[in-house]
């Protein structure tokens, strides 16, 4: 799993999503928008029904494992444990899946990451919150052979290029992915991470991404590889 926002836990009862086998939670950075480690403590016995000798690693910047640290004293508790990411260090997580934490164009006073995937069936990159991306991420990235990008669109309207992306930067990256050959054929690009702040309803952002074969998120969307 990628973040664990304020809505999680309503996520998994309204789409029916069992957590229980979960074995990797790769944190983006401690913004409480993606990193709320309160609801984990209902992990301990007399509140859920955890797998026997199964643990959760938490994987995030140092920010991340200090938040989860403070909220929740003894990890062995909730069967926690938390393991620091460095940038571009991969990161087995069993079944043929590799995570890599890329540097991103957000939240420079804690290291903010974007998550690279790589299965068996391909590669999905999870851009949750950033701007253009720095040089060396685009250099590591120029690799790759994406099926899958989900990337930042939170300022909307606005032509934001720093922390926050705006729609028209967001084609700007889909189109840099595009001449640098990052992206597989067929692959599928979609716009994520909105806000009110951006003066965009769903609405207004499918009509200004159609055009540009450019996907809109929504809660629910299921995307196969």
């Amino acid at each position: 799993m990628v973040d664990w926002g304020p809505d999680a836990y309503h996520s998994m009862i309204a789409l029916n999503v069992d957590y229980a086998p979960l074995r990797h939670l790769l944190v983006s950075h401690s913004h409480q928008d993606h990193w709320m480690p309160e609801d984990l403590a209902f992990r301990r016995k007399g509140f859920s029904v955890i797998p026997e000798n199964s643990v959760l690693t938490v994987h995030g910047n140092q920010a991340v494992g200090d938040k989860l640290k403070t909220v929740l004293d003894d990890l062995d508790v909730v069967a926690l444990s938390y393991r620091r990411a460095v940038a571009f260090e991969e990161r087995d997580l069993g079944d043929g899946l590799v995570g890599i934490p890329l540097p991103a164009n957000h939240a420079p006073d804690e290291e903010a990451f974007n998550w690279l995937v790589r299965t068996p069936e391909g590669s999905v990159l999870f851009g949750n919150d950033t701007g253009w991306y720095p040089a060396e991420s685009w250099d590591f990235l120029a690799g790759e052979s994406l099926r899958v990008v989900f990337m930042d669109s939170t300022s909307g309207s606005i032509p934001a290029r720093d922390h926050h992306m705006g729609c028209v930067v967001v084609v700007e990256v889909r189109d840099m992915m595009c001449k640098m050959g990052i992206l597989a054929p067929g692959a599928r690009f979609i716009s994520n991470h909105f806000s009110h702040n951006g003066g965009m309803l769903h609405s207004d952002l499918y009509d200004f991404y159609a055009p540009h074969g450019i996907e809109v998120a929504y809660d629910g969307m299921e995307v196969a590889l």
